[in-house]
């Protein structure tokens, strides 16, 4: 037996001739092999053992071990969940860090100068780009694993911030751009899936809703980095080395998620990792048997092609199509553009009691000082009420933000309030990155294991191609209709994903899958007619 018990040994019979084999609570039956070998079957997971020929051997179990402890430590699943959330920092970092760079990129002529049309194309083909990432990290994650696949796309996303560093072409910089987007991809999918499968059942939830506060503050990060002497260059390379290096080198020191380990056969790799995050005085061959029945009863669960044939479910699909309108209109409520644009709209904005780079650092503490509250309140309060609330309130920011500029363009006098676009933009921060982290939220309680992978990975291939539209026409709207008038828009996007909410989204805090799912079908199948209480 090896040293985790986990049935990959030469069988060791005793005088009965049983072998015991693995610490499970049922009895397990070997079947005969070719050669001189005897295959011993755990669930749908099978070893392969010499020994000589039998035709039927009786596998009595072995009983987990006892004294474990039923609590399992915290610590190191704190420390994968760091490890996860400074490459989550390199998220903030590529969306804001057009935010505060345009002036440098479009108000000087010593540097690489980019026009109005180029601009759009600077904050939004980071956007195009993650959509592709999120559907490569989405199925080919599946064959190679979360770790690694992330061991790669790190040291992708150093090479592009340095390429757009020492860039003296247009075209050079916005593919730099545009490949910095698809690491983002890769990593907002494949970090977050890496989380969830290393964290206990009692923490899962608070760990990877905290990976969205890593990601603020990678915002607040280059937003505050702006208000240094560092070039646009420089910048770029202070955000490639702060959050590649450090969680690559994390990534080194960290195991491979258990539940994929177990998927792929590697059932010893699979015990060692869950020893790794649970520590060593927890009962953690029960926790891989567990993992070991739910893989033998959901067999090719985790391949893409068959969840793609799960999407065919008329409830599965309904709501992946419903997500899909709401994160790609979503991405149209002003976040994306807020933070691409953030620099461009407080100079807009012309006032003398606050410059436009410290405005951008109040904001970004909003939207760290969102998250923090999420954390808070989501175990607390209904999803329903956690998303029409924000977005509420944040369509109502912008409308005040709105009739500040359109009172500044007309000479009224409420354009002459200069504490108006800092505490507009900041409460919209707020109120905004509060409802989208409970839309993902929901989102993942709403999807079944089976179509979860697959079909998160096109919701968020439709989210960033949302906000690759968003980024790309902000400057044209603003052309045709003004500030005013595309905060206006905005503001009426807010309020239709708080109707749409209402209407079709079910309330899913204290609910399980299988009681919704149940729910929707005696409905007729659609999510359209459900019990709006929270």
């Amino acid at each position: 037996m090896t040293k985790n018990g986990i049935a990959k040994h030469i069988p060791d019979r005793n005088k009965e001739g049983i072998v015991n084999i693995a610490f499970t609570d049922d009895t397990l039956t070997t079947k005969p092999g070719t050669g001189d070998t005897l295959t011993v079957e755990v669930g749908k997971v099978s070893r392969r053992s010499s020994t000589v020929v039998v035709e039927s051997v009786v596998v009595e179990s072995v009983p987990a071990a006892k004294g474990g402890e039923e609590t399992p430590a915290y610590g190191t699943q704190l420390l994968g969940m760091a490890v996860a959330a400074l490459a989550y920092v390199g998220i903030g970092t590529i969306s804001g860090f057009s935010g505060g760079m345009l002036p440098l990129l479009t108000e000087s002529d010593d540097d690489l100068h980019l026009d109005k049309y180029r601009v759009g194309l600077f904050t939004s083909v980071i956007n195009l780009g993650a959509a592709a990432g999120c559907i490569v990290g989405g199925f080919p994650h599946v064959m190679v694993g979360h770790r690694s696949y992330l061991l790669v796309a790190l040291p992708l996303a150093l090479a592009a911030w340095i390429i757009l560093a020492l860039s003296n072409d247009i075209w050079v910089l916005l593919s730099a751009r545009t490949f910095l987007g698809f690491t983002m991809g890769v990593i907002v999918f494949t970090s977050s899936k890496y989380v969830a499968e290393c964290a206990h059942d009692s923490v899962r939830e608070k760990l990877v809703n905290a990976l969205e506060t890593s990601r603020q503050f990678g915002y607040l990060f280059v937003y505050a980095a702006c208000c240094s002497d560092l070039s646009w260059r420089e910048l770029a390379l202070v955000c490639g080395c702060v959050s590649t290096i450090l969680p690559f080198v994390g990534f080194l020191y960290v195991p491979s998620a258990p539940k994929w380990l177990a998927t792929h056969g590697r059932v010893d790799h699979a015990y060692e990792s869950l020893v790794f995050f649970r520590g060593p005085n927890y009962d953690s061959r029960r926790e891989l048997n567990t993992i070991l029945d739910k893989l033998s009863k959901t067999e090719g669960a985790d391949n893409a092609l068959y969840q793609l044939r799960q999407l065919k479910d008329p409830i599965i699909l309904r709501f992946v199509v419903l997500f899909a309108f709401i994160h790609f209109a979503s991405q149209f409520n002003g976040n994306v553009v807020t933070g691409a644009y953030a620099i461009y709209i407080f100079k807009a904005a012309n006032v003398s009691i606050i410059s436009p780079y410290m405005s951008m650092v109040v904001v970004g503490l909003a939207r760290v000082l969102s998250t923090l509250f999420y954390l808070v309140e989501v175990e607390r309060v209904g999803r329903k009420p956690l998303v029409i609330v924000p977005f509420f309130l944040a369509g109502t920011s912008l409308l005040v933000l709105g009739a500040f500029f359109y009172a500044q363009a007309t000479g009224g006098a409420f354009g002459e309030q200069e504490w108006v676009p800092v505490t507009a933009l900041s409460l919209f921060s707020f109120f905004s990155n509060i409802g989208f982290p409970v839309l993902n939220l929901t989102r993942g309680e709403l999807l079944p294991p089976v179509a979860r992978s697959t079909g998160g990975a096109i919701l968020y291939a439709t989210y960033y191609f949302g906000g690759f539209a968003a980024s790309l026409s902000f400057s044209y709207i603003v052309s045709a209709i003004g500030m005013h008038g595309t905060f206006w828009i905005y503001c009426f996007i807010n309020i239709l994903v708080v109707v749409v909410d209402y209407m079709d989204l079910p309330e899913t805090r204290g609910r399980s899958l299988e009681e919704i799912m149940e729910e929707q079908r005696l409905e007729g199948a659609s999510p359209s007619h459900h019990d709006h209480a929270s």
